[in-house]
């Protein structure tokens, strides 16, 4: 401190000081603004969590209020879904869906909300090949996704955890993000 006074008038130590302390902060600010997300490998993230399990005959037996759809049941069994493909939004079941599948080239029309994604608790994107893999995907921007647990990314090529949390911006509070590697015969 006495340094302090010796080389900085007396007036500029405090600002001195608040700068310091700025430059030492903002860092730490910037760090824990940084969203830290964490992609998962799908079967793996369904044998971690085993007891969530269930089926559809047991599904049945609950009343849709009592839980919600386990992952297993939504990623893998016949469930009310809508479908987003070459920009057209369908959905053939009279119940409101609980799964929505878009193609990447149909992203934008999950910008603006639409009644059929209110009760969706897993979003499906689906990409053609790696060259339409993008640089960033923002899911601040998707709307009306209110019941969303999971984003479930589906790569035709080898793909990792890596790439999608690299691609992955603004996740919702909540929500986790999976993807899996199909590559098809």
């Amino acid at each position: 401190m006495i340094l302090f006074q010796q080389i900085i008038p007396k007036e500029n130590i405090m600002i001195w000081k608040t700068t310091l302390s700025l430059l030492f902060l903002l860092p730490s600010f910037f760090a824990l603004s940084a969203q830290n997300i964490k992609a998962y490998e799908i079967t793996e993230y369904l044998a971690q969590n085993s007891n969530k399990k269930t089926s559809v005959s047991t599904m049945k037996t609950k009343s849709s209020a009592q839980a919600a759809v386990p992952l297993q049941v939504l990623a893998y069994d016949l469930v009310p879904t809508v479908f987003i493909e070459s920009n057209e939004i369908n959905a053939y079941d009279e119940k409101s869906p609980i799964k929505a599948e878009v193609d990447f080239k149909s992203f934008s029309k999950l910008l603006k909300a639409n009644s059929l994604f209110e009760k969706v608790e897993l979003l499906v994107i689906k990409f053609d090949d790696a060259a339409s893999l993008p640089s960033t995907i923002d899911f601040s921007k998707i709307s009306g996704f209110s019941s969303l647990k999971y984003i479930y990314i589906i790569c035709p090529f080898n793909c990792s955890n890596t790439e999608i949390e690299k691609i992955a911006m603004e996740l919702p509070s909540g929500v986790v993000l999976l993807y899996s590697t199909s590559i098809p015969q």
